[in-house]
Formats: structure tokens, C-alpha cells, sequence
């Protein structure tokens, strides 16, 4: 075996910036405020060592290349140099600078996987792919990156801190763990010939479509079980709110109803006092025309009457007397009949213009009684369209929006479950294809993990890290071989709260580190841990809630600064700050989130 390495530093570089943090070997903590970076730095350490892509933030803006210090055995030391775009990378030793493949190949150190590899004596060795085939892959520093950089999603995870939870890459995954603990590789598995069709081209190509389901499904970050009982609670949540917006449509169509009803008896007490108006109007030209006849008959009365009493004399113009006289030539000449017709027509007209006046009395009554009911009803149409308007069409549209929110959250989240729907079914696919023709020989499958004994040894060394933290409980740990996971107290690791699954994920990932260490076996010798302390800033339930009242904050770092000094290196990426009690000794870089204090952050 060759060595161990340590990270020594990471940098940005662009035209007109750059950025750099240093490590060095033993504890460093690197800690502060959020968005800063702090996540970020763990992701751009994965990339230098031989990650394919780097989340794009807005601070990367200006950067143009990363690179990457590490340093080796017998003081060797390296910058690798990588485009933020990704590719191959560049490799500088002194004055001396050659080109490094992004892609792995096996048993060769022109390509950054199998360089590293070389450095810690694992370079050529082949890890198992499949049990039933007894099939081999080369083994990549890519298997060993997601062991020795614990992310935040990884480390709450639910699943095994061996396996990332995909069952196609399960078997090389748990290989790559028999390797690091025991220094046996799987070169001496032979293949198995198989009289069936070729399927690695249907293999390959469900294995791609299950990494970008599982890129995906990271992406999302969510649990499925998570995801499950939150749909549960839309469904229900939309039932209410559905029940809730039909309700409120009934009642504002009531209302509406009402105030249609309310307009229409508006418009016709309108139609009717228009019609009164004219009525009215025409009468009060009858009431002139009656009180014209009645002045001209009351004149032919009045000289009918003052007629009848005149002397009869002889014509002034002829002298001809009275008898002689024809005054009635062209008219009949009574004049007592003419009077008698006048005051006869005279009653009649006031006859009419009597029963005109009850008329119009009746008509300005009717028209005072519309006119107060106009205006209860035009105050009533005004309180019912005012109550439309400001109080039952706003609830009905608030009503309608939160139902579509709930609906639209409700189809995304099927969305993320169907994601899980497909990727299992492409899982247990690819599993049947994986079996199918090593069916008839299960006996000669080839064992997969680790044995008994390596797995209580090392359980041992989880239960001693987790006792020297002073982790709650009897810290009893043994390997769950079908879970590929631990048990602590009789309790699965995996069903804790997301702040003791995250420090019993650092636990396990601390004890391979110095299990490799303590009996001269290959690892990376460097490990980075992003958020092992989530219970003290996120706790979910409570069992992290009760970490609160601990000092295992305390003893994590204390364990850490006396077991691992030069020769070791872990670096803790943390939103808190760790104790002040436990300071001296670390190598601590605050990202104080304030441009003009301290280190702002990362970039």
C-alpha cells in the first residue's frame, strides 16, 4: 500500500477574480452563515476529484476553472486544474504539467481516477458488479468519492451509508466497502458464461435511464415515504377545500340571484314611473284643453243670457221693423237653446275634468309610492352588489386559487412519486435482466459484502466513536446484513430523526476512515462531512431534540482533534460555530455572511 492524501487547497479562478480556501492536515471546520457556500465547497471538492457536473450558482459568475492542492505520501504534493465547465483535467507537479482524463480507465494513471487510485495502492483492482453473473468492474476512485465526501443529502439520508440506495449499483457498491475493509479485491472471480442473448445493451441503457431517474430524484431532494403521506394530505386538503369552493360559488350565485332579481324590479318601477311621467303629461294638456271649451262655452252662456234681454228695434240701416227682420237666415236663431246646449256641455266638461283630477291624484299617489319603493330597493341592490363584490367574490376567488395551489402542489408531487413508480420498475427491470440467466446456478452466486467477523469488528469501532461521544443510550451496534445498514439499541439507524441519522452517518463514515487506518488498509485518508451535527440547527423529532441537552457537540470535536492529527484529515462543514471550549486545535475558517466582516464566504 502507498499512502493517504490530504487535501492542501481549493480554488476559483477567472479572469479578474479569485477565490481560495487552505486545509491542512488533522480537524477543519469550516462554519457560518447560510448561503454562503458552505455546501458548495463540498460539491466543488467531488468535482476536482473526478465529479461529472458543479451546481450552478449565481456566484460562480466571473469564475473560470477550478483547482484542486493535494498532497501524498513521502511529500508529494499536486494541483489538478479543471475547467468550472467540467472535462479533463490538467495536472501540475513542480514545473512539470500534463493532461489527466476525465473518464476512468482500468490500470492506468492517465485519467485522474486511476492517478488517485495509484497514490493509495488501489489502482487494477476490480470490484464485484453482479453475484449472479459473477461479473467484475474496475474499480474507480468514483466509488470511493461518495464514501469520503458525505454531502448534506447523503448524510440525513434514510438508507445505508454503504449504498446510495439504487439497487442496480448495490452489489459493487457494498464490494467497493469488502475492499476498503479487508484489502481484497474481487480479480479472482471468475465469469460466468452464460448460453443467454447478450443483454448489456438493454442493461446499459436501463442503467442510464436509472441515473438520470436518481439524479432526479436527488434533485428533488425528498423522501418517498415523505412524498406519500404529504399527497395524503392533499387529497384530503382538496377534498375540503373542493366541498369549500362549491359552497361559496352556491351562496354567491344566491346572492347574485338576488340582486338580478333586485335590478329587475328596479327597471320596472323605472317603466312604470316613465309611464306615469307621460300619462301625466298628456293629461295636464287634456286638463288645459277642458278649461279652454269650458271659458269659450261659459262666454257663448254668458251673451246668450245677456242676448235674450235686449229690445227688439227697427234696422238702423233700412228702417225695417223687428217682424220684418230675418236674423235667423243662417242660423236657427234661438238663442234660449243655444245657451241651454252651452250649460248643458259646460256640466259635461267639468264632469271630465273631475274624473281627470281623481285620475291624477291617483296616478301622483301610485308615483310617490314607486318612488319611496325605488329607492328601498336601489339601497337594497347596492348593499347586496357591495356585499358581491367586496366580501363574496373576493372569498370565492381566494377559495378557487388555494384549491388550483393545492391541485397544482398535488400534481407535482404525484409527479416526483411517479418518479420513484418508474425508477423501481426500471430497478427490478434491470435486476431480472441482472438474473435471469444465472437462475438456474443461485447456488454458485457469488457472496456479496463483507464477512461476519469484519462486520462485528467494525461494528465495534462504531459502538466505541458513538460511546466516546456520549451519544444517547447503550450505543449497542451490530450490522444488519439485509439493510445493509446498522442497528443501535435494537433501533435501525435508518428510522431515526434526520439529526441521529446524520451523526451515526458520520460515525460510520469516521470509523471506516480509522478502521482502514488502524490496520493498514487502503482509503483516501481524508474525509468531508456536511452537516453532522444537524440535530443542533434542524432537529426533526424528539430523539434530535434531545441531542440538544447533550455534550456531544463537545465530545465530537474532542474525539476528533485526539484521534486525528497530522497523519488524518477531516473536514466538518457546519452552520454552527463549534464550542469555544474546543476550539484550539482546529483549523477554523468562518464564513460570516457580512461583506464587510471576516470571510464572507466560500466565493
Amino acid at each position: 500500500m502507498s499512502g493517504y492524501l490530504r487535501l492542501d487547497k481549493l480554488g476559483f479562478s477567472g479572469p479578474s477574480k479569485r477565490a481560495e480556501i487552505s486545509f491542512s492536515g488533522g480537524v477543519n471546520v469550516i462554519c457560518g452563515a447560510s448561503d454562503t457556500g458552505k455546501s458548495f465547497l463540498a460539491e466543488a471538492i467531488d468535482f476536482m476529484l473526478g465529479g461529472s457536473d458543479l451546481k450552478e450558482i449565481p456566484e460562480r459568475e466571473g469564475y473560470s476553472a477550478l483547482y484542486l492542492g493535494l498532497s501524498g505520501p513521502e511529500s508529494e504534493s499536486w494541483t489538478f486544474e479543471r475547467a468550472i465547465s467540467g472535462g479533463n483535467f490538467i495536472l501540475r507537479q513542480g514545473d512539470t504539467a500534463h493532461t489527466l482524463r476525465q473518464a476512468h480507465a482500468h490500470d492506468r494513471i492517465d485519467n485522474v481516477s486511476g492517478f488517485l487510485l495509484e497514490k493509495i495502492g488501489l489502482l487494477g483492482k476490480r470490484i464485484l458488479k453482479s453475484s449472479a453473473k459473477s461479473t467484475t468492474n474496475s474499480l474507480s476512485f468514483r466509488n470511493l468519492a461518495r464514501l469520503v465526501i458525505v454531502q448534506e443529502g447523503e448524510i440525513q439520508h434514510k438508507g445505508s451509508p454503504f449504498w446510495g440506495g439504487q439497487y442496480t449499483l448495490k452489489t459493487s457498491e457494498l464490494a467497493t466497502i469488502k475492499l476498503l475493509l479487508t484489502g481484497i479485491d474481487d480479480s479472482a472471480v471468475v465469469s460466468v458464461t452464460a448460453d443467454e442473448p447478450d443483454q448489456t445493451g438493454q442493461i446499459m441503457l436501463l442503467d442510464e435511464l436509472i441515473a438520470d431517474l436518481a439524479s432526479e430524484i436527488t434533485d428533488m431532494g425528498e423522501e418517498k415515504a415523505e412524498l406519500e403521506a404529504q399527497l395524503e394530505r392533499l387529497e384530503t386538503s382538496a377534498a375540503e377545500h373542493r366541498d369549500s369552493v362549491a359552497d361559496a360559488q352556491l351562496n354567491l350565485e344566491d346572492r347574485m340571484s338576488q340582486r338580478r332579481e333586485l335590478a329587475n324590479q328596479s327597471r320596472e318601477i323605472t317603466d312604470r314611473l316613465d309611464e306615469i311621467g307621460e300619462l301625466l303629461a298628456r293629461f295636464e294638456l287634456l286638463r288645459e284643453h277642458y278649461a279652454v271649451d269650458r271659458d269659450r262655452l261659459q262666454a257663448i252662456q254668458e251673451s246668450g243670457t245677456l242676448f235674450a234681454y235686449v229690445e227688439r228695434v227697427a234696422c238702423p240701416l233700412c228702417g225695417a221693423g223687428p217682424e220684418a227682420q230675418h236674423a235667423d237666415a243662417d242660423c236657427d236663431g234661438n238663442v234660449a237653446e243655444i245657451v241651454e246646449a252651452a250649460t248643458a256641455e259646460i256640466g259635461k266638461i267639468e264632469r271630465l275634468s273631475e274624473e281627470l283630477a281623481s285620475t291624477v291624484t291617483q296616478l301622483r299617489a301610485e308615483k310617490d309610492h314607486l318612488e319611496d319603493l325605488q329607492a328601498t330597493v336601489v339601497e337594497a341592490y347596492a348593499t347586496v352588489d357591495g356585499d358581491i363584490r367586496q366580501t363574496m367574490a373576493p372569498e370565492v376567488e381566494a377559495a378557487r386559487a388555494k384549491f388550483t395551489d393545492i391541485i397544482e402542489t398535488r400534481s407535482a408531487v404525484r409527479g416526483f412519486l411517479a418518479l420513484f413508480d418508474r425508477r423501481d420498475k426500471l430497478e427490478a427491470r434491470r435486476a431480472h435482466l441482472d438474473d435471469v440467466a444465472a437462475e438456474p446456478a443461485e447456488k454458485n452466486k457469488v457472496a456479496v459484502g463483507f464477512s461476519e467477523v469484519i462486520a462485528h469488528r467494525f461494528s465495534l469501532k462504531v459502538e466505541q466513536i458513538l460511546k466516546a461521544w456520549n451519544f444517547p443510550g447503550e450505543c449497542r451496534v451490530h450490522y444488519d446484513k439485509d439493510a445493509s445498514d446498522f442497528v443501535i439499541d435494537g433501533k435501525p439507524r435508518g428510522s431515526r430523526g434526520k439529526g441521529l441519522r446524520a451523526i451515526t452517518h458520520a460515525a460510520v463514515s469516521i470509523a471506516l476512515l480509522e478502521y482502514c487506518q488502524e490496520h493498514g488498509l487502503p482509503h483516501p485518508g481524508f474525509l468531508v462531512l456536511d452537516s453532522p451535527l444537524l440535530a443542533y440547527f434542524k432537529p426533526e423529532g424528539d430523539e434530535d431534540t434531545a441531542l440538544q441537552g447533550t455534550d456531544l457537540k463537545e465530545r465530537f470535536y474532542s474525539y476528533l482533534k485526539a484521534h486525528h492529527g497530522d497523519g488524518s484529515q477531516v473536514i466538518v462543514i457546519e452552520n454552527q460555530h463549534p464550542p469555544d471550549s474546543e476550539l484550539e486545535g482546529l483549523n477554523l475558517t468562518i464564513f460570516t455572511g457580512n461583506p464587510t466582516e471576516g470571510r464572507f464566504g466560500l466565493l
